[in-house]
């Protein structure tokens, strides 16, 4: 467990710039010049349904210093013996070969300890770099620091590898062939100091390639029209990467290609074009309420880091989502060693999902291809709509769980933490919840009353003991609390104002406790160096924090982490 998230993480940090810009910080005015002409947004396409890009540089030194806070202090050689053993058991080709490249790759990037270790490679930590589409087929491009010493670091890894690629030329540009002979071929070139890599069909045209490969430029390219700084603005994304996928852009090129990047790979693999002559209303109609996904960073510096994706939905679907939201005392904020909470509207959620499934049902979507969703809101809504779902519902609103404390008790994992329930109508959820927890409903309670000690004959006798508390929209719950007011203040607690669906969070001594916990718990599934790394990781995150939203552009998943 711990050798393959390990190294990942490693030879992800390593490459953790990938869209963070590039430049050397004594870069001259020739070379920021140079830097500006190969710039990686000249080759998207202006009109390319997906793409992943970064617009300005992050400095290599500020890069660097991120990455070696972030990456767990250890050497690679364990891990790499490990995989090594590992690959003994694997037989089939595919993954043997990948393992191998692999370990290959780690071979390289143990040792390194420095930026110049880093160039030494012929790699920069923060390239320019960007993902993209031209059609359906995809691009990889990354600045390199030294084409050269790249070529070298290259061949040393498809040699232990045991990969031989092929060689092959178009136009007068050379790159490599890296798969075997097959419908499809994956492609590798170091051109003017960049690394490409793309899939391509293996009897794809001159022009084709050379397209690819960049010799043939797009008429209007994301840098020249501003669409990705447009990205960035309307999202407050940082210009160290960003992007999109245009769902009309993609299902029309599948539909009708309008590239002929498209046309070939779909030729290739034998795929049969979707006919959505019959479907185009439909889906005009799911594109309009849907466009797309946007990701980017909001904050990527030495001290926090913060990751999001959009679902981005028409102005309805923003109204409809935020009207489900509920306040939850606490949510949204980071007491507690650990927690995760939601804030959800049942009753109008049940109602919001049969107003979509009418509307469904009164205007289906007609193609064969989607008859599917036509279904599917028939069967959510018959879900909803049961008496369990209504019984939660009307006295549920939200809850969040939070841990103040995990420790090991006589050989038994134990801790304390407080669970706040959120409802509009307290006293009936404590009547609903006295169907499983008998004793809660002679407790007493009552809103502003004090804290009150819950025996349960039912609950075994080592469980710590438990209070209840009740305010005028929240029952909380408090396990192992040496003191009962603060049932009172997580009830006090001031709800989120950024309409949060879900939100969770784990904090540096939450992963020491666990260490802590598992150590104690000897596991066949866990080792010691498994918990050696929760031990690192801990010491490396303050905090990290997760959670889903509804924004003015639609659906926000985000991931943040703060760093020691």
């Amino acid at each position: 467990m711990k050798t393959k998230l390990s190294l990942a993480v490693t030879l992800a940090l390593v490459s953790a710039g990938l869209l963070s810009g590039c430049s050397d910080d004594n870069a001259s005015a020739e070379e920021a010049s140079t830097q500006e002409t190969m710039s990686t947004l000249i080759y998207i396409p202006v009109d390319s349904p997906y793409f992943m890009a970064s617009s300005d540089p992050m400095p290599e030194q500020e890069a660097f210093a991120l990455y070696q806070r972030m990456q767990p202090m250890m050497t690679l050689e364990s891990d790499l013996d490990e995989l090594r053993d590992t690959l003994a058991d694997i037989d089939d080709e595919v993954p043997r070969s990948m393992m191998k490249l692999l370990i290959a790759m780690g071979e390289e990037l143990d040792g390194v300890e420095s930026l110049e270790d880093v160039h030494a490679l012929g790699l920069k930590v923060s390239p320019q770099a960007a993902f993209y589409g031209l059609g359906i087929l995809p691009v990889l491009r990354m600045q390199l620091q030294d084409e050269e010493a790249f070529r070298e670091t290259l061949q040393r890894v498809l040699t232990k590898a045991e990969i031989t690629p092929s060689t092959a030329t178009t136009n007068g540009t050379d790159y490599w062939v890296l798969t075997p002979e097959a419908p499809v071929k994956a492609i590798l070139a170091i051109i003017d100091q960049q690394l490409l890599m793309s899939v391509v069909p293996q009897d794809a045209s001159d022009e084709l390639l050379s397209q690819v490969l960049g010799n043939d430029l797009p008429g209007s390219n994301i840098g020249d029209s501003g669409a990705l700084a447009e990205i960035e603005q309307r999202h407050d994304f940082t210009p160290y990467g960003a992007g999109e996928v245009d769902f009309s852009r993609l299902l029309n090129e599948l539909s009708t290609p309008t590239h002929s990047g498209t046309q070939a790979l779909m030729d290739a693999v034998e795929a049969e074009q979707l006919d959505l002559s019959a479907c185009q209303a439909d889906i005009d109609r799911i594109t309009s309420r849907f466009p797309g996904l946007v990701m980017g960073m909001r904050e990527y510096n030495q001290d926090r880091i913060e990751m999001n994706v959009i679902l981005e939905t028409d102005e309805a679907i923003v109204s409809d989502l935020r009207a489900l939201t509920t306040q939850v005392p606490g949510l949204g904020s980071t007491e507690g060693i650990a927690s995760i909470g939601m804030g959800l509207n049942l009753p109008l959620l049940l109602q919001t999902v049969q107003q979509y499934a009418q509307q469904v049902r009164q205007n289906p979507f007609s193609c064969d291809e989607l008859q599917d969703l036509n279904s599917a809101w028939t069967e959510i809504n018959m879900a909803m709509n049961n008496p369990a779902t209504m019984m939660v519902g009307s006295a549920l609103s939200g809850l969040r769980a939070r841990i103040d404390s995990l420790t090991m008790t006589d050989g038994e994992p134990s801790g304390s933490g407080i669970l706040t329930l959120a409802s509009p109508n307290p006293m009936g959820l404590v009547s609903t919840a006295s169907a499983f927890l008998p004793e809660l409903g002679t407790l007493g309670l009552e809103p502003g009353g004090e804290a009150k000690q819950i025996e349960a004959m039912m609950l075994p006798p080592e469980t710590p003991a438990l209070y209840a508390a009740m305010s005028d929209n929240a029952i909380a719950l408090g396990a192992d609390i040496s003191d009962p007011a603060l049932l009172q203040k997580a009830l006090e607690a001031p709800a989120s104002e950024r309409d949060l669906l879900l939100h969770g969070h784990l904090t540096g001594e939450f992963y020491h406790s666990l260490s802590d916990v598992m150590e104690q718990m000897p596991s066949d599934e866990v080792s010691a160096s498994d918990i050696d790394v929760f031990r690192q990781y801990a010491d490396i995150y303050k905090s990290m924090e997760y959670w889903l939203r509804v924004d003015d552009a639609g659906v926000e998943m985000s991931f943040s982490a703060e760093l020691e």
